[in-house]
């Protein structure tokens, strides 16, 4: 897999995070089983049904919900 001009929304995290938002299976990980792509998919999609996923922590300049 070549990372040139990837950005950010095109990882396996932000995917499998985003599938599990949306409310995909985690079965539904499109990656081989044992590839990196597939733990990080996993990882995402099992980090955004964390309750620490549902904090919003602002952004870089914005210093009153810190």
């Amino acid at each position: 897999m070549t990372t040139e001009g990837a950005t950010a929304s095109d990882s396996p995290y932000i995917k499998g995070r985003n599938a599990h938002l949306y409310g995909k299976a985690r079965e539904s990980c499109p990656y081989p089983e044992g590839s990196p792509d597939r733990e990080g998919w996993l990882e995402g999609f099992d980090g955004a049904s964390t309750p620490e996923a549902d904090v919003d922590l602002g952004t870089v300049d914005d210093v009153t919900k810190r």
